[in-house]
Parts: structure tokens; C-alpha cells; sequence
């Protein structure tokens, strides 16, 4: 006989939240340093909320972002970018005048006659690529990231906290109902 597994119990807010600003005037104090802040952490379907200073977002141990297909796209064509630059890099080593040449005559005729050497081609090609190179790696580190999920050990606190909360309000309900403390015995003693 197999034992009844038990059932899963669904969060009440998913590991997704959303990062807003709010204004200067609005600003409370940061769940992890108490410090001001004016960024917040919003879970889907507004089931839960946090101030957070944006430091904190940077440490894969609070929060790591979630990457939209836009930065997926970012990284993939800088990887590329890296890759077509050691590849010019490795060509333009082949390519490079030696001395030797230059004294059988053969650099010396390219140049009087006006033409682009092969070396000159993969030289300004490399510096198009490394130029490229460097913007993508300014949008990439630069990117700001508009979805998080929390570490965990964070998400447990937070549905933790929200259990306690719930508990909390039904609990007063209940003590404010007729009848949940017991009443004094209305007969008499004689």
C-alpha cells in the first residue's frame, strides 16, 4: 500500500517581483540595512511588497534577475562580437609585415602603388569589431534588469511573514465575535 503524499501547498504569491521607484518623499527604510530607499519590490499579483536599497539587488544571495529575451540577445552578440575579434586578432598576427619582407620589396611595392594591404584591411576591421565590442559591453553591464527572483531562504521569510500577517487578522476577527471568551455564570449563589 502506498502512503498518501501530501499535498503541495501553492505560495500565495509567486518568486516574481517586479522593481518600481517611488519618490524621495516616499521612501522607507530597506528590509536588509534599514536605510532609506525609494526602490521596491512588487510580487505578481501585488500579493506582497518590500523597500530595498538597489545595492542589495547586485547580491546573488538576496536576489538574482531574471533575464528578459533582450539581454539574452545582448550577451549572445557580444559573445560573438569576442569571438570574430580573437579571430581578426589571430589573422592579423598571420598577416603581420616581418622584417624579411619588407627588405624582398613586397610591402614597399603595395604601398607606392596606393593599394590597402590585407594587414591595413584587418587592422581597421579589428578596430570596428573592438569598437562594437565595447558598446555592447557598456549596454550590457549597464542593463537594468526589471524582474527578480529572491533567493530561497528571502522568498521563505517573505511567505513567512505573510502567513504571520494573515494569522494575525484572523485572529483579531475571531477575538472581536460574540462568544469566543467565555461568559461569567449568570446563576445565583444562595
Amino acid at each position: 500500500m502506498s502512503k498518501p503524499q501530501p499535498q503541495q501547498q501553492t505560495p500565495p504569491f509567486p518568486n516574481k517581483y517586479h522593481v518600481k521607484l517611488v519618490s524621495s518623499s516616499d521612501s522607507k527604510a530597506c528590509i536588509i540595512c534599514y536605510k532609506p530607499s525609494t526602490t521596491v519590490l512588487l510580487a505578481d499579483g501585488n500579493g506582497d511588497f518590500f523597500y530595498v536599497c538597489p545595492g542589495h539587488l547586485l547580491d546573488e544571495q538576496f536576489a538574482s534577475p531574471i533575464h528578459p529575451q533582450e539581454y539574452s540577445d545582448l550577451i549572445s552578440s557580444q559573445k560573438e562580437l569576442t569571438d570574430k575579434k580573437a579571430k581578426l586578432e589571430k589573422d592579423l598576427e598571420m598577416e603581420k609585415p616581418y622584417i624579411w619582407n619588407t627588405v624582398a620589396g613586397y610591402w614597399k611595392d603595395k604601398k607606392e602603388k596606393g593599394e590597402e594591404t590585407k594587414y591595413d584591411k584587418l587592422k581597421k576591421e579589428l578596430g570596428e569589431v573592438t569598437k562594437g565590442l565595447e558598446d555592447k559591453t557598456k549596454s550590457v553591464n549597464g542593463y537594468k534588469f526589471k524582474l527578480y527572483k529572491l533567493h530561497q531562504d528571502i522568498y521563505k521569510g517573505r511567505i513567512m511573514a505573510h502567513q504571520k500577517k494573515v494569522y494575525s487578522v484572523q485572529r483579531a476577527t475571531k477575538i472581536q465575535q460574540e462568544g469566543f471568551f467565555p461568559s461569567v455564570p449568570s446563576h445565583n449563589l444562595e
